[in-house]
């Protein structure tokens, strides 16, 4: 794990883009430009960001290809972006990912059926549905972007990679707030059976074209030991 100014550098390219659950913000350097950004505009130093720019990629990179620490502590509102067409991806990689998407969509804007109760266990099952709904598209297809660029270095496939295990956590999350519907009552068996096997789908697709993407390891995320022993040597 490499640290910057007491940042891990890179853990915001393979995380999940929840800020609000992670327990690392204090260590990414993208959530600090964010944070800055916000006190300033504020206080009234800089205008207001075009909705487009206020993802953590657009923090990042302004969404021209992968993350990288350097550009992560320009304001949204400064970074120029340029025209960029990228190279279109395969017929059967296309499908997939507008497959991802589809679902992706589905189960973000799913709601209960009418006259159901939603207690604690449902509305934390609907949040894990809305965040991860809209993050799995994007995700894969930075994954399927990166392994077309494979044979331009190990350094586009190993993003891949992490992308991809990215992808294949949401999918598992996906499938665990999806089962808690059912345990929950809000969603039958029966009615539950279609995505579950569209997701096992998907997990098993993105499995066979990324075979190392479960043993990818993410920057402070998959270190745990890493981390605790920074915060140990901080601490003196």
């Amino acid at each position: 794990m490499e640290t910057q100014d007491g940042y891990i550098v890179g853990v915001f390219n393979y995380c999940d883009r929840w800020c609000e659950r992670c327990p690392l913000t204090a260590r990414c350097r993208v959530f600090a430009a964010i944070a800055r950004f916000d006190f300033e505009q504020d206080h009234g130093a800089m205008p207001a960001p075009e909705p487009e720019h206020r993802s953590l990629g657009a923090m990042a990179l302004g969404q021209c290809g992968g993350d990288d620490d350097e550009h992560a502590t320009a304001p949204p509102a400064l970074l120029q972006v340029p025209h960029w067409d990228p190279p279109k991806l395969a017929p059967d990689a296309q499908a997939l990912e507008d497959r991802v998407k589809a679902l992706g969509f589905r189960l973000a804007t799913w709601q209960p059926p009418e006259g159901t109760t939603v207690h604690e266990g449902i509305s934390e099952a609907l949040e894990v549905l809305g965040h991860y709904g809209i993050f799995i598209g994007a995700k894969v297809h930075r994954a399927l972007f990166g392994l077309s660029l494979s044979d331009e270095g190990d350094g586009a496939l190993s993003d891949a990679s992490g992308s991809a295990k990215a992808s294949l956590l949401a999918f598992d999350r996906l499938g665990d707030a999806w089962l808690k519907l059912v345990e929950h009552g809000a969603v039958s068996v029966a009615a539950a059976e279609p995505t579950l096997t569209e997701l096992a789908w998907m997990t098993g697709e993105v499995e066979r074209r990324f075979p190392q993407a479960r043993a990818f390891v993410r920057p402070g995320l998959d270190e745990p030991v890493a981390v605790a022993m920074l915060e140990w040597q901080e601490r003196g």
